[in-house]
């Protein structure tokens, strides 16, 4: 059985695909002679807790935690705000400038490099190093963002050289992420970014990306490099779910973030609301998640409140429910430069829900592509507003004459997204580096 140790900032009870993914993976490695320990931080800064997701973290293995330096209660103290949590995705990133905005932004982008996390790097490394000698590991996975965990990664692969390989795995974009634009770095700041993603990319021994469009950007860089996109679990998605026939429910679940408020979408229920007596009877769009200021204020603007019903937040297995309950799924994919690479998790556990789902972003992009492959209908482009009513009429019809049920859709090509089957992928890279 093959050793490995999981380097990774995000784990329950965190929430979100940045914890899922390697949960999932840890979930079903022993499966395929993997034994993996974690090695994670002590109360990190997140923006929301799911502690029902400790319930996948297998009883046998190890999970180790550190303590962190991190500057986000200092960061917020400026913003006048209290406590440590944070943003998704540095979702604040565009709020207007204030004279403290300006200075935490200017001190978070110049002196932690790359990111606001690198402070856990000292305690991760002794720990790790301790880890390794103890339990024997034979590899070692950083995960990022936050993409500082890689240096972690890095460090380690100097002192054991042939004797250990590292496998540096990436959920997103490191410099070209979509909010490194908005961050006040010199270019010297700059320069030092750069220079660690080439060396990661370089020196591990394996590279690991969930996209086609980020292996396409790596893939000078990197010796070897494979797609593992994120997945479904099919122990969530049979879970069961309760259809709502009073409303026609289009549901958006998740973190909805500024880079994802398209105006054509709130354009189009504000048209549809006029045109459609009906309409505003039977319609809700449901928000289940943290949303963005952006957001709210493009309800407010385009007239829609009474449409729309929201929720903070709720545990993973209700959020799968609601997939499958809804009547239409939205999945807008960010609005950002490099977003054909992006595959936002939920897109495959919309997938699996065999719910019919609404699709914003790039025609071309990555995510359009996996729709086109699984049966789905095509991605709409951002500013196809005729587009967007026709999908939505089209669902909102079919469930005014089949007796206000939804729509299942049945292909069953989405199934090669099963974690389980991801995570045989996964596996065999790990055997391969260590045969």
């Amino acid at each position: 059985m093959k050793k490995v140790l999981v380097v990774t900032y995000y784990w329950p009870p965190a929430s979100g695909p940045g914890v899922q993914r390697f949960l999932k993976f840890i979930k079903y490695f022993s499966a395929f002679d993997i034994h993996a320990s974690v090695l994670t931080v002590e109360n990190g800064s997140y923006p929301s807790e799911d502690p029902t997701l400790l319930k996948d973290v297998p009883s046998e293995i190890n999970v180790y935690k550190t303590k962190t330096i991190e500057p986000f209660k200092f960061y917020n103290f400026l913003r006048g705000k209290k406590g440590k949590s944070v943003e998704v995705g540095m979702g604040n990133i565009k709020e207007p400038d204030s004279f403290f905005k300006k200075i935490s932004n200017y001190i978070r982008s110049n002196y932690f490099i790359p990111d606001a996390r690198v402070g856990w790097n000292p305690y991760a490394i002794k720990r790790a190093l301790e880890i390794i000698d103890q339990e024997d590991i034979q590899t070692v996975i950083t995960t990022g963002p936050p993409h500082s965990s890689h240096l972690i990664g890095q460090f380690i692969k100097k002192k054991y050289k042939d004797n250990l390989t590292w496998i540096a795995d990436f959920r997103d974009p490191w410099t070209s992420i979509y909010y490194e634009k908005y961050l006040n770095r010199k270019e010297k700041a700059k320069r030092l970014n750069q220079k660690y993603e080439d060396e990661v990319l370089q020196e591990a021994d394996h590279v690991v990306v969930v996209s086609e469009g980020m292996k396409e950007e790596f893939k000078s860089r990197a010796l070897n490099i494979k797609v593992i996109p994120n997945g479904y679990d099919g122990d969530d998605i049979s879970i069961g779910s309760k259809i709502d026939s009073k409303n026609f429910v289009l549901s958006y679940i998740g973190n909805f973030k500024a880079n994802q408020n398209i105006d054509t979408f709130w354009s189009a229920l504000n048209e549809l609301s006029s045109e459609i007596p009906a309409f505003k009877e039977n319609f809700k769009l449901r928000i289940t998640g943290n949303v963005n200021d952006e957001i709210l204020q493009a309800i407010q603007s385009n007239n829609i409140d009474e449409l729309v019903e929201m929720e903070n937040f709720v545990p993973h297995h209700d959020a799968v429910i609601r997939m499958q309950s809804a009547n239409l799924l939205y999945l807008p994919i960010p609005k950002s430069e490099n977003n054909k690479s992006i595959l936002t998790g939920k897109l495959f556990e919309y997938l699996a829900s065999h719910t019919p789902i609404l699709s914003l972003g790039p025609i071309d992009g990555d995510a359009a592509d996996i729709l086109r492959t699984s049966g789905r209908k095509e991605m709409i482009d951002y500013t196809d507003i005729q587009a967007i009513k026709d999908r939505i009429i089209e669902e909102y019809n079919y469930w005014l004459e089949n007796g206000r049920q939804k729509r299942e859709v049945e292909s069953d090509a989405y199934k090669k997204y099963e974690r389980k089957h991801l995570t045989q992928l996964y596996a065999s890279i790990i055997h391969a580096l260590n045969d």
